[in-house]
C-alpha cells in the first residue's frame, strides 16, 4: 500500500532534527513513497529547499507546519507554575497546507505566531486558527496535542470539546492523528472519539531522521541539545566498555529528559510502520495519508519577484530629478560629469533600479538629519556617480578616477549591493526607520551549522572526552579538514575514534539560529505573502525588541525578489561623531569632515612614524608597519596601502610597488594607454579596476566582460576560469603591444588573481583613515575620550591608556565623587568612568551618581548598606581597593597600584629590583622592529595559537607589539617577562623575578653581566635555539655579540648544525666565519 509521512522533521527543528529536507526525501524515495510533508517545529524555513529538493526528485512536497498552540489565547504569557487551570504554555498541533491560499494562511499564521503570540515559543490559538483556517488540513498533534494531552489528563469530555471545534470548523479536513509510540490510553481514547464523532484517523511517525542507521546520531543529538545530568563517577573511559552505543549513552546520561531509543521515528516504509501498529489498527490510518495527499495541490514557489517599493511618482524621473538638482548644488555642470551622470542613470533606468537607490537615499538623508553619522562610502558603490550626488557617498568618483562598471554590469540583473555604514550604536535607529516608514520590512536569518572544530568539541561533549585532550588536539586547528589531516591529531583519532565518526556525520547540519548583522529586506506588500515571517532579539538593537526576520538566509531571500539593503554598524563612526561633539562642546569649533583637505603634511608624518594607535584601519601591527616603510606623502599612498597590506599582496604587486615608490626602481608603463590609469601607483597594477582599465583600453574588451575578469580576481576563484577571456584580450592587446608582452600581462592578472583589491573601497576607507588621523592630531584629548568611551575591549583599551600617554594626556583614576559612569573629559585631562572598574555594572553606577556627593566613606558606607540602595558592598569594595574611595577617613593604603590591572586594565610595570644597567639594555616596545635582535621587558596581553606557532601580544608603557613564539609555549599573560628576541621571534624569556635573583641562566647571565670579555675575532653566544625543518632536519637559530653587547642572529643548516651544537653552546665563545644570503640572511658557513 501507498504511504505518505505526514508529520515530519528537519534539521530546521533546531537540535531536535537531525535532517536536511533533501535527506528526508530521499529516504521517503527509496521506501516507495512518491510525497512528503515537512512540519517543523514553529518555523516555515524549510519550505523553500523542501520545494527545490521536491521538483529535483520527481516527489511531491507538503508543506506543512507543527505549530505551538495555547489552550486559553496567544495573548496569555503566563508561567507554568502559575497556571491553576490544568492549561500549558502551549501544546503541539499539525497544519498541512492544501492549496496557495493554504499556504498563504499558513504564512498568516506563522506570523501572528512570532509576532502576538510569542512566549518562550511562536503561538497560536484557536482564533486565529479559525480566521486563517481556509486551505489548512488540521492533523490533531503528537502526545502533546489539545486533545492527548486532555485524554492523558483523564478529562475525555474537554478531549470531546476540542474534536467537536475542529469538526465543526474544518468537516473532512480535519484527522486525528494516532502514531505506535503513543500511550495505550491516548491511542484508545483517540479510537474512542473517532468513533464516537466519525472523524477519520491518519497514522504518522513523527519522523525526527531519515534513516534507522542515524538512530544513534538523533540521540547524540539529543543529548547536545537537552543537556541531560551526566551519572555521578561515570567518565569517557568508563563508558568504552560498553560495547552498545545506547547502553553507553545510559550508562553516561540515564536520566534524559527526551530519547528515542525504544521508538521509530525515522522515515519509515509502510511496512515497517505497520509493524510498529500491530494489528489492532485499521488499513484506514494508513490509507488516510494517501486522501490527504490528494487534496494537496502544486504550490506557487516564487522566484525573481519584484518586490521593491516605488514611489507615486515615477521613480525614475524621481532619481534624475534628485541627481541633477545635486549636479547644479555641486557646481559639477561640466560635459564629464555630465555625460558620466547619463551613462549611469540610463543603467539604472534599463536595470528598473531606480526604487532600489531611492530607498538608500532615504534611509541615508534620515540618518544625517538626525544627527547619525554616516560612512564617506563602502565597497564599490564608492564608484557610482549617482550614489556621490544622492549623498550615500562622499567620494566622487570621477576625481579619484573610480569606475561604475565595478558596480553595475549591464549584463547582470542582480542588485547591486550598496553597504553603508552608520555609528553603531544608533543603527538600531536607522532599522526602525526603515520598519516606520516602509512598513514590509525583516532583517534576515542566519543560520549556523556544526562545522570546523566546533564540531569536534560537540562530538567529544557527548562522550565526556576529557577537555583538556579536545584542547591539545585542536590547538593550531582552525577547520574540519586541518583536524582530519593534520598529523599532530593523529593520535587524538586513534584513541577516540566515536568523536571523528559523530562529527563527521554531524558537519553540515543546522545548529542554531540568528540573525544577520546588518541585512534587512524591504518589500511593497506584506513580505509574509512571499516568505515566512519570524522574530528574532537582535543583540545589536536596544531599541527596537524583537524585530520581524524572514525565516530565510539572504541567498533564499535573494531568489525570491527580495533585495536585502546592509545596514551596516561601525564603531569608528561612533568615535568620530562623539570626538567632534567633544570639539563644539569644549571649544565652539565646528568641524565638517568633508570640507577637510586630504593633503595635510603633519597627518602624513604621525602616519609614517607610526603613530597610528586609534587611526581606523591603520593601528593593526601589519598595518602601521607597511605605513613605516612605505612612508605616506599623499593621500593616494593612503588609499594604496589598503591594497597593500594583506600578505599576498605585499609579497608580490607591493614589493615592486615600494621599490618604484622610492626611486628603487624605474617607473615604467606596458604601454602609453596604460599611464593615465596607472601612475597614481607608479604603473604597478594593484587594484581590480585597473585590470578592467586595461582590459578595455588596451584589450578592447567591453566593460560588462572586463567586470567579469574582475569577479573572477575578486572572488578569488580558480584562475583557469580567465582562459575564456585569455585570447580576446591577447588579440586585442596585440594592436598596442606584441604579443609575447600582452602574454606577460595576462600572466601577471592570473598570477595576481588573489591579491588586486577594490580601490572605490579603498579610497572610501582611506577617508575614515584619514578623518581619524586628523582628528587625533589636532584634538588629540578630544579624540582619545572618545576611544575609551567607545572601546569595550579592555585589551585594546589598555592600548588606548598607553597611547594617552605618549600623548602627554593625563588619565585621572576613578572617584566615586567625581567620575561619570562612562569615561570624561575633566579640565585637560580625562578621568576614568565607573563602569570601567571590575565589579560595577553601569546600573550600579547610576545608583551611585544619583545618591553622591558622599562626605565621607563612612557615609558611602552607610548610603550602599540601606535598605534598596542598589549599591553592594562588592562594588563598594571595588572602588576602595584601587583608591576610588578615598577620603579623610579612608586614605589610601600606597598598595592600590597592584591592583590597577585587575580592576582598570592598567598594565603593572613592576620593575623594581631592577638595576639601571639592565634597564638600560631594554628596548622600548615602540623603537621595536620586526628585523633584528631586541631586549624586550614587557607584560604578556593576550596569546593567540596556531598551527605549529603562537602569537605573544606584548605591552610596555610606551606600546604594544606582537611577536612569535612556539605553539605550546609556557608563556602565561598577565606576567612581565624579560625577552630575547630575533627577527620578531622569541628565542628565550625569564622572569623578572629570575633576573632579579640572577638565576643562573645564559640569558640571565648576559643582562647582568657588563663586561663580556670577548677575545679578539670570537663572539658569545647568548642564545642557541634547536629548529626541525619539515623533512625532519635539524637547524638552530644563534643569536651572539660582541664586546660592546651589539646582537647578531644567524642561522646553522643542517650541514652545520651538528657542529655548532657543539661548539656555539649559550654562555660560550667561539670563532664563527658568518656569510650572508642575498636576501640578508646571516649564516654559519664554519667555525674555526
Amino acid at each position: 500500500m501507498d504511504f505518505t509521512h505526514l508529520h515530519v522533521h528537519s534539521h530546521y527543528s533546531l537540535m531536535d532534527g537531525l535532517c536536511s529536507p533533501e535527506e528526508l526525501l530521499t529516504a521517503a524515495k527509496n521506501a516507495g513513497q512518491t510525497a512528503m510533508a515537512i512540519t517543523d517545529h514553529g518555523t516555515l524555513a524549510s519550505h523553500r529547499d523542501l520545494q527545490i529538493a521536491a521538483k529535483e526528485m520527481g516527489m511531491k512536497p507538503i508543506l506543512g507546519l507543527e505549530a505551538y498552540i495555547s489552550a486559553t489565547d496567544r495573548f496569555d504569557k503566563r508561567d507554568i507554575k502559575s497556571r491553576d487551570d490544568n492549561t500549558q504554555i502551549f501544546n503541539h498541533i499539525i497544519l498541512l497546507t492544501k492549496n496557495n491560499q493554504g499556504l498563504k494562511n499558513l504564512q498568516k499564521l506563522s506570523e501572528i505566531a512570532w509576532t502576538e503570540g510569542y512566549y518562550r515559543k511562536p503561538r497560536i490559538d484557536l482564533e486565529v486558527l479559525d480566521e486563517y483556517g481556509d486551505g489548512l488540513i488540521i492533523l490533531s498533534g503528537c502526545m502533546n496535542g489539545l486533545i492527548a494531552k486532555a485524554i492523558q489528563n483523564k478529562s475525555m469530555d474537554k478531549a470531546l470539546e476540542y474534536a467537536r471545534w475542529f469538526k465543526n470548523r474544518f468537516k473532512d479536513d480535519f484527522y486525528l492523528e494516532v502514531q505506535s509510540h503513543n500511550d495505550k490510553e491516548v491511542n484508545d481514547g483517540l479510537k474512542k472519539i473517532s468513533k464516537d464523532l466519525n472523524i477519520k484517523m491518519v497514522a504518522t511517525s513523527d519522523c525526527h531522521y531519515a534513516t534507522k542507521k542515524q538512530k544513534a546520531l538523533e540521540e547524540a543529538l539529543l543529548i547536545l541539545s537537552t543537556k541531560p545530568q551526566q551519572a555521578s563517577g561515570t567518565s569517557y573511559d568508563s563508558g568504552r566498555k560498553y560495547k552498545d552505543i545506547f547502553e553507553r549513552f545510559n550508562h553516561l546520561y540515564p536520566d534524559r529528559p527526551i530519547t528515542f531509543q525504544d521508538i521509530n521515528v525515522y522515515i519509515q516504509s509502510y511496512e515497517e510502520l505497520k509493524n510498529d501498529f500491530g494489528n489492532d489498527w485499521p488499513e484506514s490510518i494508513y490509507s488516510n495519508t494517501q486522501e490527504i495527499l490528494s487534496k494537496v495541490e502544486d504550490y506557487v514557489f516564487y522566484e525573481n519577484l519584484q518586490l521593491l517599493p516605488k514611489p507615486k511618482k515615477d521613480a525614475h524621473k524621481q532619481l534624475s530629478d534628485l541627481c541633477n538638482q545635486s549636479l547644479i548644488k555641486k557646481g559639477l555642470e561640466n560635459e564629464k560629469y555630465i555625460s558620466r551622470l547619463k551613462e549611469e542613470l540610463d543603467v539604472i533606468k534599463d536595470k528598473d533600479f531606480s526604487s532600489y537607490f531611492l530607498v538608500v537615499s532615504d534611509m541615508v538623508h534620515w540618518a544625517k538629519e538626525n544627527e547619525i553619522l554616516v560612512g564617506p562610502g563602502r565597497g564599490s558603490a564608492a564608484g557610482s556617480l549617482v550614489c556621490y550626488l544622492l549623498g550615500i557617498t562622499e567620494v566622487d568618483p570621477i576625481e579619484y578616477d573610480l569606475l561604475f562598471f565595478r558596480f553595475i554590469n549591464p549584463e547582470r540583473n542582480d542588485f547591486p549591493d550598496i553597504d553603508t555604514d552608520f555609528m553603531d550604536r544608533r543603527r538600531g535607529e536607522v532599522k526602525e526607520f526603515l520598519r516606520k516608514k516602509f512598513k514590509n520590512v525583516a532583517s534576515i536569518s542566519t543560520y549556523q551549522y556544526f562545522k570546523d572544530k566546533g564540531v569536534v568539541r560537540d562530538a567529544a561533549r557527548v562522550f565526556d572526552v576529557p577537555l583538556g585532550e579536545v584542547n591539545k588536539a585542536l590547538k593550531g586547528v582552525e577547520t574540519f579538514e586541518e583536524f582530519e589531516s593534520s598529523k599532530n591529531v593523529e593520535w587524538f583519532k586513534q584513541k577516540y575514534p566515536e568523536v571523528v565518526e559523530y562529527a563527521s556525520s554531524l558537519r553540515g547540519r543546522i545548529r542554531s539560529v540568528g540573525i544577520h548583522a546588518a541585512g534587512v529586506v524591504v518589500a511593497k506588500d506584506p513580505i509574509s505573502t512571499y516568505a515566512p515571517i519570524e522574530t528574532r532579539s537582535d543583540s545589536s538593537d536596544d531599541v527596537s525588541g524583537r524585530v520581524p526576520v524572514i525565516a530565510y538566509d539572504m541567498d533564499q531571500a535573494a531568489d525570491i525578489g527580495l533585495i536585502k539593503f546592509d545596514v551596516l554598524g561601525l564603531k569608528t563612526l561612533s568615535v568620530i561623531q562623539d570626538t567632534i561633539k567633544s570639539i563644539k562642546d569644549r571649544h565652539n569649533i565646528e568641524i565638517n569632515l568633508n570640507d577637510l583637505s586630504l593633503d595635510d603634511k603633519k597627518v602624513f608624518d604621525d602616519l609614517s612614524n607610526g603613530f597610528t594607535k586609534g587611526v581606523f584601519q591603520a593601528e593593526a601591527t601589519p598595518y602601521t608597519n607597511l605605513l613605516i616603510k612605505m612612508g605616506v606623502d599623499k593621500f593616494e599612498d593612503l588609499v594604496a596601502s589598503n591594497a597593500l597590506v594583506r600578505p599576498g599582496a605585499m609579497n608580490t604587486v607591493g614589493a615592486e610597488y615600494l621599490a618604484r615608490k622610492h626611486g628603487d626602481k624605474v617607473v615604467k608603463y606596458v604601454h602609453p594607454l596604460m599611464q593615465p590609469f596607472t601612475e597614481r601607483t607608479y604603473g604597478v597594477i594593484i587594484y581590480q579596476e585597473q585590470v578592467m582599465q586595461a582590459c578595455v583600453y588596451l584589450g578592447g574588451m567591453s566593460w560588462s566582460e572586463a567586470d567579469k575578469v574582475r569577479k573572477i580576481i575578486g572572488k578569488k576563484k580558480d584562475a583557469k576560469e580567465f582562459d575564456a577571456f585569455k585570447d580576446k584580450f591577447i588579440e586585442g592587446a596585440r594592436e598596442h603591444i606584441s604579443k609575447e608582452d600582452a602574454e606577460r600581462l595576462w600572466h601577471d592578472f592570473e598570477a595576481h588573481a588573489g591579491y588586486s583589491f577594490n580601490r572605490s573601497h579603498a579610497v572610501a576607507y582611506s577617508m575614515l583613515s584619514y578623518w581619524t588621523a586628523w582628528l587625533k592630531h589636532y584634538y588629540p584629548i578630544e579624540f582619545v575620550f572618545s576611544l575609551l568611551k567607545n572601546e569595550g575591549n579592555k585589551d585594546t583599551r589598555t592600548e588606548y591608556l598607553l597611547e594617552a600617554k605618549r600623548l602627554g594626556i593625563k588619565i585621572l583614576l576613578p572617584h566615586v565623587n567625581e567620575s561619570e559612569i562612562d569615561f570624561s573629559i575633566q579640565g585637560n585631562s580625562i578621568r576614568f568612568g565607573l563602569s570601567s572598574i571590575k565589579y560595577i555594572s553601569e546600573n550600579i553606577g547610576k545608583k551611585i551618581i544619583n545618591a553622591r556627593p558622599f562626605k565621607s566613606y563612612a557615609h558611602l558606607l552607610e548610603v550602599s548598606s540601606s535598605k534598596n540602595s542598589g549599591i553592594n558592598s562588592r562594588a563598594v569594595s571595588a572602588l576602595n581597593i584601587i583608591g576610588g574611595a578615598a577620603f579623610n577617613d579612608n586614605p589610601k593604603t600606597g598598595k592600590e597600584q597592584e591592583y590597577y590591572y585587575e580592576y582598570l586594565n592598567i598594565p603593572k610595570f613592576d620593575t623594581r629590583g631592577i638595576t639601571p644597567y639592565i634597564k638600560s639594555q631594554i628596548t622600548p616596545l615602540e623603537d621595536f622592529l620586526e628585523e633584528g635582535t631586541f631586549v624586550l621587558c614587557a607584560m604578556v596581553k593576550t596569546i593567540k595559537k596556531g598551527q605549529g606557532w603562537s602569537r605573544v601580544e606584548l605591552v610596555d608603557d610606551t606600546g604594544s607589539i606582537g611577536i612569535f613564539h612556539t605553539e605550546n609555549t609556557q608563556i602565561e599573560t598577565g606576567n612581565m617577562y624579560f625577552f630575547l628576541v630575533g627577527d620578531n621571534r622569541i628565542h628565550r624569556y625569564v622572569t623578572i623575578d629570575d633576573v632579579v635573583a640572577q638565576k643562573n641562566d645564559p640569558f640571565v647571565n648576559y643582562l647582568h653581566t657588563k663586561d663580556l670579555q670577548v677575545p679578539d675575532n670570537k663572539k658569545y653566544i647568548v642564545d642557541f635555539t634547536h629548529y626541525q625543518t619539515k623533512q625532519k632536519k635539524m637547524m638552530a637559530h644563534i643569536i651572539y655579540c660582541n664586546e660592546n653587547k651589539e646582537m647578531y642572529r644567524a642561522i646553522a643548516f643542517p650541514k652545520m648544525y651538528t657542529v655548532a651544537l657543539g661548539k656555539m653552546k649559550p654562555g660560550s665563545f667561539c670563532e664563527p666565519i658568518i656569510h650572508q644570503l642575498d636576501d640578508g640572511t646571516k649564516y654559519v658557513k664554519e667555525i674555526a
